[in-house]
């Protein structure tokens, strides 16, 4: 609407522009609906002088000077803008997502230049994750979890010298701290069915199976409600009390470990807590992040493995570890 060439373009150039631009075909109602858009959408504040002049054919902007361009965005509309172009980053070489890959960078620039223009540039410092590696299996995952098909996957553990090759019956796809995982059934020739977490990054290959399977009732939502991370090991939940020093009661508090805690004890002291979680990996490891700041009261198993593991960190430094 703003083409020297074209300085009252009809609904028809409006509709191959955008389709030019874009590199996929655009339909009338589409821009018919971005027109009511940029005229009447408050959450979009262009509030567009835009209408259609029938004498010269075309669309034009009523007031002079009117442009897109020269309104303000927020700081909160940078957010969530830098926020989307993070998480598409990391599946621009999905097939499905590349078709958008040009687009995708111009977007990031506009953004970075909305930034630069700022007086203090930058406020929101986004930890990007790296790249997902395994992340060309997404299209082949997620239509065979679609289509209820059949994956092999050629698997590589961390504790295993050679990899290992899967049946598998996918289920849903879930992303943790910088990684991404499929949640599916194991179908092994001599043992039982079970589910288990493949991690994407530990994927040699896929293929898609011409085999299909009957879905089983699954929670997905909830799957991992009893876990802190993605490790599960066919484990039930148990109660955790763990008692704290009085120096972290007010980041424990405001930011709990998990939906299950419960405050037992806060005194000028202790602060003392309660967790209904599944011992895992994710939890140990979080626990130890507290070091001397935390003491682990109960399960009698999970006080067992912190007394081992200060002792063998204690024999790391020519020390001797004190009981937990």
């Amino acid at each position: 609407m703003t083409n020297r060439q074209k300085p009252a373009p009809s609904l028809q150039d409006l509709v191959d522009y955008v389709s030019d631009k874009m590199g996929v075909p655009v339909s009338v109602s589409s821009i018919q609906k971005d027109i009511y858009a940029m005229r009447y959408d408050e959450s979009l504040g262009f509030n567009a002088p835009l209408e259609y002049d029938p004498v010269k054919k075309g669309y034009v902007y009523t007031e002079d000077g009117f442009s897109i361009n020269n309104i303000p965005v927020s700081e909160e509309d940078l957010q969530g803008l830098e926020m989307a172009i993070g998480l598409l980053e990391q599946f621009k070489d999905i097939p499905a997502i590349k078709i958008f890959e040009d687009a995708i960078t111009k977007l990031a620039a506009t953004v970075k230049q909305s930034r630069d223009q700022g007086a203090q540039g930058s406020i929101l410092i986004l930890d990007r994750p790296k790249r997902y590696k395994g992340i060309e299996y997404m299209e082949d995952i997620v239509n065979a979890i679609r289509g209820k098909q059949a994956l092999r996957i050629q698997y590589q553990p961390f504790n295993k010298p050679e990899a290992q090759k899967h049946l598998v019956h996918p289920y849903f796809i879930k992303e943790y701290n910088g990684r991404m995982y499929l949640i599916g059934k194991d179908i092994h020739p001599t043992k039982e069915p079970k589910f288990l977490t493949f991690s994407f990054d530990r994927m040699m290959s896929v293929a898609v199976l011409s085999q299909t399977f009957r879905e089983e009732e699954v929670d997905k939502e909830n799957y991992f409600r009893s876990a802190i991370g993605i490790s599960l090991n066919q484990s039930k939940p148990e109660i955790i009390r763990l008692q704290f020093d009085a120096a972290q009661a007010s980041y424990i508090r405001s930011q709990p470990l998990h939906h299950s805690q419960k405050i037992l004890k806060d005194t000028s002291k202790i602060f003392e807590i309660e967790l209904e979680l599944v011992v895992n990996y994710e939890l140990i490891a979080l626990l130890l992040s507290f070091g001397d700041k935390l003491k682990v009261l109960k399960p009698a198993s999970l006080v067992k493995q912190f007394k081992d593991t200060t002792t063998s960190m204690a024999k790391l430094y020519g020390g001797a570890a004190s009981g937990a």
